[in-house]
C-alpha cells in the first residue's frame, strides 16, 4: 500500500499531502483505455445500456471505498495523536539508539533531561551528555543489552549543571530477521531520591552520634552512680581504719577486711561492666534476682556500714511489686546516688527512704537531716543531681528536690500512674549499666 502523505518528525501535519504518484498512475490509466477502448457508436443500444449501468455500479462502488478510506485515514490520525500525547507526555524520557550509541529519536521529557532540543539532539551520541566517569558504565550496559538480549539498567549522573541522577534502562529492539540492530532506553529522573538519601543518611548519621553521646552520658551516670560512690565509701572505711591503728588494732582489722571485701566486689562489677558478659548473659524477659525492697535494704546496710550512718528503708510491698524490672533498676540507683550524696556532701548522720502510693501514681522520697542547700538553684549544679534527673527523665517522672540550710534536703520522684517500663526499655537500659546482682 503506497503512502497518502509524509510525517515529518516534529511538526507531524494531520492533512494528507498529494502524492507525484497519482500523475502517473492516471497517465497509466488513460493509455490503457486508449488501447482496449471500443466504439461505443457501433455496439447494439441493449449493451451501451448495460454498460452504462455498470459504470453507475463502479461509480458507487467506488464513493463507497472512498468514504471508507476517509474514515480509515481519519482513524490513522487519531491513533498517530495519541501516539504523539504517549509518547511526548510520558513521565518519563524515552530515547532510541543506534548500537553504536547514536540517538534516533527522542521525547520531550528526554530532551528536558538531556538539555538540547529535539533537532539537536537527534544525531548525537548518548555517552556525550553523560559525565565522563560514568560512560565507560553505560558503554559496557548497551554492549551487554545488545549481546544478551536482556535489559540492562545503571544509574548515571548527567554532565551539566542541574547535576541530575538519572536512571538508564535499556532494551533491544530487533529487526525483521530478529537481529538487534536499535536500542530503546528509558530515562528516569533519580535526582530527588538521590537527595533525599543523602539527607536521609545525614539524618541518621546525626541520631547515631546523639545515640553515643546519650550512651556516653548514660554510662557515665551509672559509673558516677555506682561504682565512684562505692569507691568514696570504701576510701572513708580507710580512712577510719587508719585513724583505728593505733588505738583499736582489732577495729582496724575488721574494718580493713570489710573494705578488701568491698574492694574486689567493686573490681568484679567494673569488669563485668566493661565486657558486658552480665548483659549478654541476661535474657530480655529475665527477671531482678531480688525484689526491689529487698535490692534496697540490702544496699542501703552494705553503704551504712561503709559510712558509719544510720539509713531506714520503708517500702510498701504492693507499690514495688507493681514497678517493671527497668522502674526497680532505675529507682535503685537513684536512691544509691542520693545516699551517697547524703553522706558525702550533707554530712547527714541519718536517712529515711521510702516508696508508697499517692493520689496521682508512686512516690520516692529520700530525706536527710544534713547541712541541706546552701545556695538557691545549687540542684542544678553537680553530676548527683544531674545524673537523678536524667533516671527521672528516663521513668517518665518528675523529680524536685526541697532544701534548707541547717534543715536537711528531700528529694522526691513521683512516677505517674500510666507510665511503666516494657521489657525492651529494659534491655537498653540494661546495656549501659553494671551488674547489681551482687547487691540486688
Amino acid at each position: 500500500m503506497n503512502p497518502l502523505w509524509v510525517v515529518e518528525k516534529d511538526a507531524m501535519p494531520k492533512k494528507p499531502v498529494a502524492s507525484a504518484t497519482f500523475k502517473g498512475l492516471r497517465r497509466v490509466a488513460e493509455e490503457t483505455l486508449r488501447r482496449t477502448r471500443r466504439d461505443v457508436a457501433a455496439m447494439p443500444l441493449k449493451n451501451v445500456q448495460q454498460l452504462v449501468y455498470e459504470l453507475q455500479v463502479h461509480q458507487i462502488e467506488l464513493e463507497v471505498q472512498n468514504e471508507e478510506l476517509r474514515q480509515a485515514q481519519g482513524e490513522i490520525e487519531a491513533a498517530r495523536d495519541r501516539y504523539v500525547e504517549l509518547y511526548d507526555c510520558a513521565p518519563i524520557g524515552y530515547l532510541t539508539l543506534s548500537a553504536t550509541g547514536v540517538i534516533l529519536e527522542a521525547n520531550l521529557p528526554a530532551c528536558t533531561l538531556l538539555g538540547p532540543q529535539r533537532k539537536q539532539l537527534l544525531g548525537q551520541s548518548v555517552l556525550r551528555f553523560v559525565k565522563a566517569e560514568d560512560q565507560p558504565t553505560l558503554l559496557s550496559r548497551l554492549r551487554e543489552s545488545l549481546k544478551t538480549g536482556i535489559r540492562q539498567a545503571c544509574e548515571l549522573g548527567l554532565d551539566q549543571e542541574k547535576n541530575l541522577t538519572v536512571r538508564f534502562e535499556t532494551v533491544v529492539l530487533p529487526d525483521k530477521s530478529g537481529h538487534p540492530h536499535r536500542l530503546l532506553t528509558a530515562l528516569l529522573d533519580m535526582t530527588e531520591r538521590t537527595r533525599a538519601e543523602a539527607a536521609l543518611l545525614v539524618c541518621q548519621q546525626g541520631v547515631e552520634r546523639q545515640r553515643s553521646l546519650e550512651e556516653r552520658e548514660r554510662i557515665g551516670h551509672d559509673l558516677h552512680d555506682g561504682v565512684l560512690q562505692s569507691l568514696y565509701a570504701i576510701g572513708l572505711s580507710l580512712e577510719t581504719c587508719k585513724q583505728s591503728l593505733a588505738n583499736a588494732p582489732q577495729k582496724a582489722a575488721a574494718i580493713l577486711a570489710q573494705s578488701i571485701g568491698e574492694l574486689r566486689s567493686e573490681m568484679r562489677e567494673v569488669r563485668t561492666f566493661i565486657e558486658g558478659l552480665e548483659v549478654a548473659g541476661v535474657p530480655e524477659t529475665a527477671p531482678l534476682s531480688r525484689d526491689l525492697s529487698g535490692s534496697l535494704r540490702a544496699m542501703a546496710g552494705t553503704l551504712a556500714r561503709l559510712y558509719g550512718r544510720q539509713i531506714r528503708v520503708a517500702i510498701n510491698q504492693t507499690v514495688a511489686a507493681g514497678l517493671s524490672d527497668a522502674q526497680s533498676l532505675e529507682i535503685f540507683n537513684l536512691v544509691k546516688e542520693a545516699l551517697s550524696n547524703s553522706f558525702r556532701h550533707a554530712r547527714a548522720t541519718l536517712v529515711q527512704v521510702s516508696l508508697r502510693q499517692v493520689k496521682d501514681g508512686t512516690r520516692l522520697a529520700v530525706r536527710d537531716n544534713g547541712t541541706g542547700l546552701r545556695r538557691q538553684g545549687a540542684t542544678t549544679h553537680g553530676q548527683g543531681f544531674a545524673s537523678m534527673a536524667a533516671r527521672a527523665r528516663r521513668l517518665g517522672g518528675t523529680l524536685s528536690v526541697q532544701s534548707k540550710p541547717a534543715h536537711g534536703t528531700k528529694i522526691v520522684l513521683d512516677l505517674p500512674k500510666s507510665h511503666r517500663m516494657d521489657r525492651t526499655e529494659f534491655s537498653s537500659l540494661l546495656q549501659a549499666q553494671p551488674a547489681l546482682r551482687k547487691t540486688m
